[in-house]
């Protein structure tokens, strides 16, 4: 059988056609992958692609604000004092210059600084234990009061009580004047024979108490 010449002639043109796209090819494919690698980042990133992001975290600049004493912060003077033997100091907090726990008894005694007269405290104190208040009670407790010297000062301990025949209570308390119109006071409040034994560890702790 003869070939066709056509079909022939053409084998060497097609050939030839194949070699140059392939050469052609050979030259773009590298230009391609270079034109890829250039894209940046966020061309491969979908709208609903989800992106996280972390972000550097401000520093803090330490605190340079001292602590307050309380007593200073509510307008009370510094005190110092000396704690009889098995008392504990609790510190101060609010108005309290002070709070002490009187040993066994567990009883707690405070320092404070407020205004009004020694009259008129120890009438609010025989308040807290009687219903009504006799003026003449009053004056017998302040009559009977102890002086004791306090710092540069004199103060007045007083011994007050309900008068119950049962479980009775008590109010052992010290009026310390600072000046015309504020004074310093020590109290206890509790059973009346807690108060009868702390009466020689709280005239030694009043006696001791200093300020400035």
């Amino acid at each position: 059988m003869k070939t066709s010449g056509f079909h022939g002639s053409r084998a060497p043109a097609i050939a030839s056609l194949r070699s140059r796209r392939l050469f052609i090819h050979s030259l773009l494919a590298p230009l391609v992958i270079l034109a890829a690698g250039c894209q940046p980042p966020e061309a491969t990133i979908r709208p609903l692609d989800i992106r996280t992001y972390t972000a550097p975290r401000a520093a803090v600049a330490p605190s340079t604000t001292p602590p307050v004493p309380s007593a200073a912060a509510d307008g009370g003077p510094r005190i110092a004092y000396d704690l009889p033997d098995g008392w504990v100091d609790a510190g101060s907090s609010g108005m309290r210059l002070a709070t002490l726990k009187a040993g066994a008894d567990g009883g707690e005694i405070t320092v404070i600084r407020a205004s009004g007269s020694l009259e008129s405290n120890v009438s609010r104190w025989q308040g807290q234990l009687t219903p009504d208040v006799d003026p003449a009670r009053v004056a017998r407790a302040i009559e009977a009061g102890e002086k004791v010297p306090v710092q540069d000062a004199e103060g007045t301990i007083v011994l007050l009580d309900d008068g119950a025949a049962e479980n009775p209570q008590s109010i052992l308390a010290a009026v310390i004047p600072l000046d015309e119109s504020t004074s310093l006071f020590v109290k206890f409040k509790g059973a009346a024979d807690a108060a009868r034994r702390l009466r020689e560890p709280f005239t030694s702790f009043v006696r001791s108490i200093r300020w400035k």
